[in-house]
């Protein structure tokens, strides 16, 4: 009994061993296939990027922003439903470059096709045509970074305004007593030549 068991330990010792070779073989990635990978990394993070400047240009136009944060934080809103909200917010808000800001939405409705160009084998192994599709998307969140800050320094503008008097109002009050001095001393030359044609 006891030969057998010592006969049996270099059987089970062989039978593990390709197990553990297996477990750490590691599979090298070409040069290729890494530059790859990357793009479509950066296809994802300029998409991301993109969302969350629509989605924060919505929570600045939208009034009850706790209740919209609680559900756009949760990525229940595609990009289209969030571009839809921010048309909508825009012209309830008046913003006041509606038209440019409709021009960046419209050409924004393409971002979940370039997005979903990853998943294509074909186009996910053309490299120079992912960093087109990056630097697409870079360009509609630079636009509507741009509109969104634009807007903000208005509204600290006219706040800004709004809490001072503006110059012209300043200078018609600092004029107003100078034109009473005139027209007194227009009143004193007037009174002799009209006491010397009565006499």
């Amino acid at each position: 009994m006891r030969s057998r068991s010592i006969s049996s330990a270099p059987a089970r010792r062989r039978e593990r061993l390709p197990n553990e070779l297996s477990s750490t073989i590691v599979a090298v990635k070409s040069a290729s296939e890494r530059g790859r990978a990357e793009s479509i990394r950066d296809v994802v993070d300029a998409y991301r990027r993109l969302y969350g400047s629509v989605q924060r240009f919505v929570l600045m136009l939208t009034d009850d922003q706790l209740n919209f944060a609680s559900v756009g934080t949760s990525g229940s809103h595609s990009l289209n439903q969030l571009l839809s909200i921010l048309a909508e917010r825009a012209r309830a808000a008046a913003f006041a470059r509606l038209r440019d800001l409709k021009a960046a939405i419209e050409e924004a409705r393409c971002a979940e096709q370039l997005r979903d160009a990853i998943f294509s084998d074909t186009f996910s192994n053309d490299l120079a045509a992912l960093r087109k599709v990056v630097a697409e998307l870079e360009r509609l969140d630079a636009a509507f970074v741009g509109l969104c800050v634009g807007h903000v320094l208005e509204q600290h503008a006219r706040a800004a305004n709004d809490m001072n008097p503006t110059a012209g109002k300043r200078a018609g009050t600092a004029r107003s007593p100078a034109d009473r001095v005139a027209v007194r001393r227009k009143a004193r030359v007037a009174e002799p030549a009209l006491a010397s044609s009565n006499d």
